[in-house]
């Protein structure tokens, strides 16, 4: 049905790139840059080009002969998956409000808009129309969410344009539907807004200089106060962020009647970081630090609960597994154990109503819920089968007397079920039903070997009956940064996938999160290269086991993800037939020069090329730098949004040019461009639904899997 097999001898024509002269000198190594100009999103020059990319782009999807019936089954796959609740009780996150709310879309080529109505009532009225915030004719308007006032009387909307970082936010009356006067600007996507009466606390930032919003470092960050039908201008700054430079950042959030904060904290010209804690009170605001700590990669902690003066803060500080310690905000530095170090991982520690906790632990692909009475005595252990992902168990009504969580896999909906908190005790609380055949499906869960005999956890998701005959079609999926692990998901389109045969391959490399705190630091920084060495290594595990072989194997990944699989298909690409890269990091050298690039999240995850061993560590993984002339790359899809603000969309460029000029023409090197997005997003249906078919179009052809008769599917 696709054209792998027909097209092996074609050889592809490129747009060609103007080449200047820029160069960088680092402890006298000289790096040429010689698509430097794509840095400039305003470049004309750098329009035409991508002009010339989606001409290219558009002749090969003017191929995609099957493409209609690849939509069907996704389709068909979405819309008749049915959930139907087993229980008749009211939404336990409705206690205490006054209204619902939900996004609705209007019309297939805008965001959704925000709906609310009265509980008790029948029909939901608009309450925020996207559309009629758009700044401009090419704009994409996208709701980033909203906080309703204690008093149920006024809702807090934040709005981003084409997927930005940045936002601003909107004040509008419950009661009317009316929109206030009030409008918040410069905040970004992980500002905080806090209600308190008929005013709002929040933290912003500088204004961007003209031109720069998409490409400078947010700094200036301080938190302030805003009291109703006001202008901006005379809000009070109760805070200013100590570092000025944009590296650091502080979070806050409220319990009861207190602000709880995350922040630096410099003494002796010397960088701490601080747990503290203020009265909310626009008049007078002080914070009190509780806990002061070192700004160390070796610790980590947040603040899990609270509960008067105690404060639960899950950290990794001594226990790479993590443990739960307890603080009292009224004495400095004075920390107590309550739940120990085991030999499992904890990922999360939440409140279970009025006397129980429960952590939620990892233990060889299997999640594991250990609950507690309010002593830390264990009074039960919950075990979930390996592939499923364990969210929302947490209660905080003290009043409750059950709670509910879900339970997702690779192959089956995110699925409810009912936790009495009485004898703890588990019942479904809703039947799903899917037009699939998903008990024909199973994940299985792998260990494998990678360069330095480290072993390395896997999940492999296919049909039971698959046979190892190195002729399956798969899936090579990574992220393995920022201590991220990767969960199991739900995904129609890998379902698609799926179901015609194929195979999902996802390693929780090192770098990731999967191993505790020592997993994380073991692939970071100048570690980056052994999480590359594992992801290798299951291409090659993949190979060894028969499961594919280099013509039916793809590699993927977003973000971290990205420079993942560039970094990947630069180092090794004879073990590959197709990549797709979203948003990747693949210049290496500049990624600090832009926005988030030199904040200290990711100076902590890669380095910085001031420092002579960090530098040559990060030119040596570099995809960009990696590229060489003659080699035959994996047929390659770059996807980015040209307001990708977090990862410029310039890096995607830079890389194409480079694979376009170098690489062997007898592969295809693309780039999907989706205009008006960021990297949060933003796609409307129509775009979301045009880009997953195009990039699974290229999975199907590039490996030859052919899609089955629906009827053998459905």
């Amino acid at each position: 049905m696709f054209s792998a097999a027909a097209e092996a001898q074609k050889v592809y024509t490129y747009p060609i790139a103007h080449k200047d002269t820029a160069f960088d000198v680092y402890f006298n190594k000289t790096i040429e840059d010689p698509y430097r100009w794509m840095e400039d999103p305003d470049s004309p020059e750098l329009a035409d080009w991508l002009a010339k990319q989606k001409k290219l782009t558009k002749t090969e999807q003017h191929k995609h002969f099957y493409v209609s019936e690849l939509e069907k089954q996704f389709l068909t796959i979405y819309s008749k998956t049915k959930k139907k609740s087993l229980y008749k009780e009211s939404n336990k996150n409705t206690k205490n409000k006054k209204y619902l709310f939900k996004y609705e879309y209007n019309s297939s080529k805008r965001t959704p808009d925000l709906m609310y109505k009265k509980i008790g009532h029948d029909n939901y009225k608009t309450l925020v129309n996207s559309k009629r915030f758009k700044s401009c004719l090419d704009d994409n308007p996208i709701i980033k969410g909203y906080k309703v006032n204690d008093e149920n009387t006024f809702v807090a909307v934040n709005i981003s344009h084409s997927g930005s970082d940045w936002m601003e936010t909107y004040i509008f009356n419950l009661e009317t539907g009316d929109r206030l006067p009030d409008t918040l600007n410069y905040l970004r996507f992980n500002s905080n807004l806090i209600w308190a009466g008929d005013g709002i606390y929040y933290d912003r930032y500088n204004k961007p200089k003209p031109g720069r919003a998409l490409l400078d470092k947010a700094k200036g960050q301080r938190f302030c106060y805003h009291k109703l039908n006001n202008p901006q201008s005379n809000d009070k700054v109760l805070y200013y962020n100590p570092d000025t430079t944009g590296s650091y950042s502080f979070y806050c959030f409220r319990s009861n009647d207190r602000f709880f904060f995350y922040h630096y904290y410099k003494y002796k010209g010397r960088w701490l970081k601080a747990l503290s804690v203020s009265d909310i009170n626009p008049d007078y605001f002080f914070l009190r630090n509780f806990l002061i700590y070192p700004n160390s990669d070796t610790v980590k902690l947040s603040i899990s609960e609270i509960r008067g003066d105690s404060v639960f803060i899950k950290t990794s500080w001594g226990a790479p597994n993590g443990k739960v310690l307890l603080a009292n905000v009224n004495k400095l530095n004075q920390l107590s154990g309550f739940i120990p170090e085991y030999d499992i991982v904890l990922e999360r520690f939440n409140f279970l109503g009025k006397d129980k906790y429960v952590g939620l632990y990892r233990d060889n692909g299997r999640n594991i819920a250990l609950i507690f009475d309010q002593n830390g005595k264990l009074l039960k252990k919950l075990s979930f089968p390996v592939g499923r992902s364990i969210k929302h168990l947490y209660e905080n009504d003290t009043s409750a007397t059950f709670t509910r969580f879900s339970v997702t896999s690779f192959y089956v909906p995110e699925q409810w079920y009912r936790l009495s908190l009485k004898d703890l005790q588990t019942t479904p609380y809703e039947s799903i039903s899917v037009p699939y055949n998903f008990k024909a499906l199973e994940t299985r869960y792998v260990e494998y070997t990678s360069k330095d005999g480290t072993k390395i956890p896997m999940y492999i998701t296919c049909f039971k009956e698959t046979k190892l005959d190195g002729n399956n079609p798969v899936i090579l999926y990574g992220y393995g940064g920022y201590g991220i692990t990767v969960e199991p998901f739900y995904n129609s389109a890998i379902i698609t996938w799926l179901v015609n045969g194929g195979i999902l391959a996802v390693p929780n490399i090192r770098g990731g999160g999967a191993g505790g705190s020592k997993w994380e630091l073991a692939g970071k920084r100048l570690n980056k290269q052994k999480g590359i060495d594992d992801f290798i290594a299951a291409a090659e595990f993949l190979i060894d086991k028969k499961y594919t072989n280099p013509e039916k194997l793809a590699v993927m990944g977003g973000s971290h993800g990205g420079l993942l699989t560039g970094a990947a298909i630069t180092q090794k690409p004879e073990l590959f037939k197709a990549a797709i890269a979203e948003a990747g990091v693949f210049d290496m050298i500049r990624f600090g020069k832009y926005t988030v690039g030199s904040a200290a999240v990711n100076q902590s995850e890669f380095g910085n090329v001031s420092d002579s061993a960090n530098f040559f560590n990060l030119l040596s993984y570099s995809p960009l730098h990696n590229i060489k002339a003659g080699v035959k790359y994996p047929n390659l899809l770059l996807i980015t949004g040209d307001h990708d603000d977090r990862v410029p969309p310039f890096h995607s460029y830079k890389f194409l040019a480079t694979m376009q000029e170098k690489g062997d023409p007898h592969s295809l090197y693309l780039l999907y461009l989706v205009k008006n997005t960021g990297h949060g997003g933003a796609l409307t249906p129509d775009e979301y639904i045009n880009k997953v078919l195009f990039e699974y179009y290229f999975l199907f052809d590039k490996l030859g899997l052919s899609l089955r008769r629906r009827k053998s599917i459905f």
